[in-house]
């Protein structure tokens, strides 16, 4: 048997098109399931896989039209270093062997939608409503991460008129960068990955930070400073951007000396974070707090049946990483499965006890 795939309107096995109509396909959306995912990043990724593994009925409902989340659309080609059982991985190849995991105990994948609707049913299930579908499930559980990621912009006026002409929020692919003069802008571990990432293929790297020190990893950062094509300038800004149709040149300014140099420049990497924007999730009366879904104990919101898991949750002590999301949304599925049935309290049962069928 394999995943269901269903995207804006059909449905699909193994990505290849069952031929099913919309009206069929309507029909098939309001199968009951005992967890919807909302998110396919590497949390609800993993949800998926464990969900389905403990014998869940699960659905998971990403609104772009692949999986993976930020660690296919903002940084494919960055390693990884702080997943467990992988020294380092490239961010595409994590994604890929979530994709594979989720999709082993065969799911159902909605994809290419956005859950803008959500209504209580008279027994206690939830209705979740798309433009094009509307999803019955008995709970749900919410892995959407940042929402949507917004990039912060540069302030500098002169910044707008190379977006995707030398200045980019999103980074192409790394063959982009060979042998050319980058300017890295940023002082979290976003801006450290690229510009350690980068420096293996450009000619210079220069990493722009305007404080003295850096927000990401140390070991990161000391890698950087023992590179011999990067150069580390803190307390510093680019105030200006130059060229003709495309980046030639970044403006300096030197907060401590109070003076401004010229650099060459063929690229900037514009790595200031993303505004998280929660969408209509805001709507759906769950306690929030600074863009982030409050929490307690087993990853449980304020609504009965509503779980969140990873970077869309916040509580005392959160550490926005991989590695805590795949921690919080197992706590959250071990509550789901005992909340389904009550007999089952108790949290998950060791995977090695299990007959695993595929």
């Amino acid at each position: 048997m394999a995943a269901r795939v269903q995207a804006a309107g059909r449905t699909k096995n193994n990505a290849t098109e069952a031929g099913t109509t919309r009206s069929q396909w309507l029909e098939e959306g309001m199968e009951r399931f005992d967890v919807t995912i909302i998110g396919g990043g590497p949390v609800g990724l993993f949800g998926t896989a464990l969900a389905s593994l403990h014998g869940m009925k699960t659905k998971l409902i990403e609104s772009l039209p692949q999986l993976g989340g930020q660690l296919v659309t903002l940084y494919p080609e960055k390693y990884v270093y702080d997943v467990a059982g992988f020294p380092e991985v490239l961010a595409k190849d994590l994604a890929s062997h979530l994709i594979d995991q989720a999709l082993r105990y065969h799911p159902t994948i909605s994809l290419n939608q956005t859950v803008s609707r959500l209504e209580a049913s008279p027994d206690g299930a939830y209705q979740l409503c798309t433009e094009t579908a509307t999803h019955e499930t008995r709970t749900i559980l919410i892995t959407s991460g940042l929402g949507s990621f917004i990039p912060r912009r540069l302030p500098e006026p002169s910044a707008e008129a190379f977006v995707d002409h030398g200045i980019y929020y999103f980074v192409p692919p790394l063959a982009h960068f060979q042998g050319k003069r980058i300017v890295v802008i940023g002082g979290g571990d976003s801006a450290l990955d690229w510009a350690r990432a980068i420096a293996d293929i450009a000619a210079h790297v220069t990493l722009v930070h305007r404080r003295g020190e850096f927000r990401g990893q140390q070991a990161t950062v000391d890698h950087l400073q023992g590179h011999p094509r990067v150069t580390i300038r803190t307390f510093a800004e680019c105030v200006q951007f130059r060229g003709q149709e495309n980046l030639e040149e970044v403006v300096l300014a030197d907060h401590r000396s109070h003076t401004e140099e010229t650099l060459a420049a063929d690229a900037v990497v514009a790595a200031l974070g993303f505004v998280p924007d929660l969408g209509r999730l805001k709507e759906w009366g769950l306690n929030l707090k600074g863009g982030s879904i409050v929490v307690e104990g087993p990853m449980r919101t304020n609504r009965p049946g509503i779980y969140a898991a990873g970077d869309v949750t916040t509580y005392e002590g959160k550490e926005k990483l991989i590695a805590t999301g795949f921690g919080e949304v197992g706590n959250a599925l071990g509550h789901i499965r005992g909340y389904l049935d009550p007999r089952k309290r108790g949290g998950l049962p060791h995977s090695s006890n299990l007959k695993i069928q595929v």
